[in-house]
């Protein structure tokens, strides 16, 4: 699979963990460089990362490339849903708590003073509810929504790391979920993919 992205993309680290976890291997374009976002342009008129080319076909969106992963090679060492619609749901949520600090990183990046406007206040008190709903649906072993590794844990890892990385949201205010992190952090595939300088 030709994969366009980043390695610090949290969606495009989605990506790469699931094609691991099936076994498909990954032949990165780096869309960080000039010539990768030129590159990119090409490929999808959305310009957003990640796109896969794979078996023919030019996939956006890291949901439906691992749909389409999932359903064309199994679900590998990923638990397949037990109840998909809440588990969707669970993914749902971590994106929108995502959405909100990746929106204040890149206005930040800009230039742009955010911090202490009411508009950062209620990005943050947004991620802050959504950590302490998450933190309701986890499984007993508080290690898990599902009992396994799947992919709302996968969706709360990669968004965990990526806030660490980037330092745009201090995750230890996500106390109630980090369980979830601490318990799979060693596994190959999140790993090798963690994001770093």
């Amino acid at each position: 699979m030709k994969l366009y992205g980043t390695t610090t993309s949290p969606f495009v680290r989605r990506v790469r963990v699931v094609a691991a976890e099936v076994g498909v291997e990954v032949d990165r374009l780096d869309t960080a460089t000039d010539a990768g976002q030129e590159a990119l342009r090409e490929v999808s008129p959305i310009r957003k990362v990640p796109v896969a080319v794979i078996d023919g076909r030019t996939i956006y969106d890291s949901r439906v490339i691992i749909d389409w992963l999932v359903t064309t090679r199994s679900w590998g060492g990923l638990a397949p849903p037990r109840d998909r619609w809440h588990e969707q749901n669970l993914v749902n949520a971590i994106d929108a708590a995502l959405d909100s600090v990746i929106q204040l990183f890149y206005l930040r990046r800009d230039g742009v003073a955010i911090d202490g406007t009411p508009y950062a206040d209620r990005q943050l008190a947004r991620t802050d509810a959504i950590f302490a709903w998450l933190a309701t649906q986890l499984a007993p072993d508080k290690r898990s929504f599902t009992g396994a590794f799947g992919l709302p844990e996968l969706a709360l890892i990669t968004a965990l790391d990526w806030m660490d990385f980037r330092k745009t949201y201090p995750t230890e205010r996500a106390h109630g979920v980090e369980g979830v992190r601490a318990a799979w952090k060693d596994r190959p595939s999140l790993a090798s993919t963690r994001p770093h300088t």
